[in-house]
């Protein structure tokens, strides 16, 4: 039985080699790429993409190491077989040729892999070993000539350059291929999440009138000449303009499109012991720019401005100073890139929010960024009209004032590895208003504002790791700075929270004061760890396009305000049950003053109906009951 069973295996085997001799070259290589496919690599598992180092190893041992591995472990219960037939064609000289047609299908097979390389490429941090050994190889496969014409390459991320495993520079999109694009949904609107709400709006800012103008232009030469005292005449906030003036004035010729620069900068990353319970980290800062592009177009589009975009993705794990440090180097390479753009767009998440704007002021003060490009070099030699550079930043979930108190002695700290937790406890440092940290944050912010830099923060109503005190910056103030907060339409916020948050940014955004409420009731929003609040915000395209509102949408100071700075300390928000009731009686007298009486009786409505469910909101209705009377 034995030898029949071997006898039959050969003649099965002889038959398949006469069928391949008789394949097609093109058809061959398919099969022979799927099958070694099949056989070479295992299963794709939860952490395959996101940095196995052993999968970077593989791909450095070369192909044959692979093909031994897989041939020893699928063929092993057929050796009798194999055996026979190796004896039986031993002396054809088909086999020679079958080995050379084995050999042309292995080095097509590892050209298409190879032409496939860029696309891995924007995860190179996670896999810097063979990122180091390949580090050319994305320019020769975009430049090669022998490439397969059927590889789909990227369109929106095509890298053209590898200067660095952790800076990104992806090839500049003409106006024309700008003025192409037709997907341009954010990716909550791409899986159907368009009830999100982004609170306040925009349109908060009150418009330039002529007589908003006239005060303007009395306060400017007013404190030029001396003739007004400090504070005079000096507006609370920036004004709405029309988008057309701003466009004429960033761009010295008409016919020319405008140029923008996207700059991306990642927040903190999770180990892979505890993303089972968060998630995966996807806020990478090529999700960001490619998302930020999307609103680019789509605002340029609406006023029917061409428009080039260039993008630069920096991608680099560490402490903050660290990491400021390294881009500060990178971003020397492309000082004139940087200054050629018309239009610079940072956006970043989490602790890349203060990377960005320490980042920026090193940038600024080392005049690697000329911010006073207003045409005095290339307008007026040759008689266009002057020009400015607007620089905006959008820091969306920001971990500016620290995560939340006590968090560091939860097992969500203490999960991290001993390389990491260094990089997790800094951000506790930024508590501290006298640590190395936030003084450097304060600083590098007054600088970036006093050279005209508009800020916009946004943070997360149910995030889980950074109060919204801290997202939202709100020790800091300034006519430069607009401050919002993004609601999940998962997260069943209440109505009441939701406008009183609303209300709060309404006032700071127009220089007043809230009393103090989003301090208090920011400790009983926080989110669960697996709520993702942390995480959404930059997938909603109303976050990307407030920010470029602010930024191409307002009027400019017309004299310098330096920015308010105002400390407290952190270990006693909401710990005396008294403040609550105090800060809403404030906030409800500067929202009959300034907002109107409308959002009060709306907020008493909304305060009766509404049936808290959580210990902690249920608290802050018993503290707000005594205020019933004024409700």
């Amino acid at each position: 039985m034995g030898s029949q069973s071997s006898i039959k295996s050969s003649v099965s085997s002889i038959k398949s080699q006469n069928v391949d001799r008789n394949t097609p070259a093109a058809v061959k290589s398919v099969k022979s790429s799927e099958s070694k496919d099949k056989r070479a690599t295992s299963p794709p598992t939860a952490w395959s993409l996101w940095g196995a180092r052993n999968e970077g190893v593989q791909q450095l041992t070369g192909s044959n190491q692979t093909q031994g591995t897989a041939g020893g472990s699928a063929g092993w219960w057929r050796k009798p077989s194999i055996t026979s037939l190796r004896a039986f064609v031993k002396n054809d000289p088909s086999a020679e040729q079958t080995n050379r047609d084995t050999a042309a299908m292995s080095e097509e097979s590892e050209e298409v892999k190879a032409c496939a390389e860029p696309r891995k490429r924007a995860w190179s941090f996670w896999n810097r070993k063979s990122a180091e050994c390949d580090n050319d190889r994305p320019a020769e496969v975009l430049n090669s000539p022998g490439s397969s014409s059927n590889i789909v390459k990227p369109v929106i991320n095509e890298i053209i350059t590898g200067v660095s495993d952790d800076a990104l520079l992806y090839k500049k999109r003409s106006k024309d291929d700008t003025a192409g694009e037709q997907n341009l949904e954010s990716k909550n609107e791409e899986q159907g999440y368009d009830s999100n709400i982004l609170t306040p709006k925009f349109d908060i800012l009150p418009e330039l009138t002529t007589m908003a103008s006239i005060y303007s232009s009395i306060g400017k030469y007013g404190h030029k000449w001396n003739l007004l005292s400090k504070g005079k005449l000096q507006p609370k906030s920036l004004y709405r303009i029309e988008p057309n003036a701003s466009i004429a004035s960033i761009r010295s010729n008409a016919k020319e499109p405008v140029r923008v620069l996207l700059i991306g900068v990642h927040g903190f990353f999770p180990t892979k012991m505890i993303r089972p319970l968060i998630g995966e980290p996807t806020g990478t800062s090529t999700k960001f720019v490619t998302e930020a592009e999307k609103a680019v177009i789509r605002w340029f589009r609406k006023q029917d401005t061409p428009v080039e975009i260039s993008k630069i993705a920096l991608e680099r794990e560490g402490k903050v100073l660290d990491r400021v440090e390294f881009f500060f180097e990178v971003l020397k390479k492309w000082a004139d890139e940087i200054n050629k753009a018309d239009f610079i767009y940072f956006v970043a998440h989490s602790q890349g929010c203060p990377v960005s704007i320490i980042l920026l002021a090193r940038l600024i003060e080392a005049g690697i960024i000329d911010v006073d490009q207003n045409g005095a070099q290339s307008g007026k030699k040759s008689g266009q009209s002057q020009k400015r550079k607007i620089i905006s930043v959008l820091a969306m979930a920001g971990v500016n004032n620290g995560p939340f108190y006590g968090v560091d002695q939860t097992l969500f700290v203490r999960a991290y590895s001993t390389i990491e937790s260094d990089s997790m406890r800094e951000l506790f440092q930024f508590q501290n208003f006298h640590s190395l940290q936030a003084k450097k944050f304060i600083q590098s912010l007054r600088l970036i504002i006093a050279s005209n830099v508009k800020v916009t923060f946004v943070g997360s109503i149910n995030d889980q790791l950074v109060p919204l005190y801290s997202s939202t910056c709100l020790f800091a103030s300034h006519p430069n700075i607009f401050k919002a907060t993004f609601i999940d339409k998962d997260s069943k916020t209440p109505d009441f929270i939701t406008r009183i948050v609303g209300i709060a940014n309404h006032l700071n955004n127009l220089g007043y004061d809230d009393h103090g409420i989003i301090k208090e009731v920011s400790g009983s929003l926080a989110g669960t760890l697996t709520g993702g609040g942390h995480s959404k915000i930059y997938n909603e395209g109303q976050v990307y396009d407030l920010g470029i509102q602010f930024a191409l949408q307002t009027s400019e100071l017309p004299t310098p305000q330096a920015v308010a700075y105002k400390t407290y300390q952190v270990d006693e928000l909401g710990s005396n049950p008294y403040h609550l009731p105090w800060c809403m009686r404030g906030l409800l007298y500067e929202t009959g003053v300034h907002i109107g009486r409308e959002q009060i009786v709306d907020l008493f409505h909304e305060f009766d109906v509404w049936e808290p469910e959580t210990k902690l909101l249920k608290d802050v209705k018993y503290r707000l009951s005594g205020l019933r009377s004024k409700l």
